[in-house]
């Protein structure tokens, strides 16, 4: 029942915007590495994953902080594209 309500357009809008308003850190992630579920829990290689890739985003966040930027479009930096 709750992905029936899930998927309708507006709740849809909605629980996009927990990613940025809730966990900031991982939405992040989660858009610069275009993945579609992002699990905590697991085996350990998982988590230490996960804070790898969290490392790797701290960098380029920090410099476009500085420099006046969006630290939220940092997505071609992390990547290197």
């Amino acid at each position: 029942r709750m992905v029936k309500v899930l998927q309708q357009r507006k709740n849809k809008r909605l629980y996009q915007q927990r990613r940025y308003t809730v966990e900031p850190m991982q939405g992040l992630i989660k858009n610069i590495f275009e993945l579609e579920r992002c699990w905590m829990r697991g085996t350990r290689n998982n988590r230490w994953l996960f804070a790898a890739m969290g490392v790797v985003v701290q960098r380029p966040q920090y410099r476009a902080w500085r420099e006046g930027r969006s630290p939220w479009a940092i997505k071609t930096e992390v990547l290197g594209r």
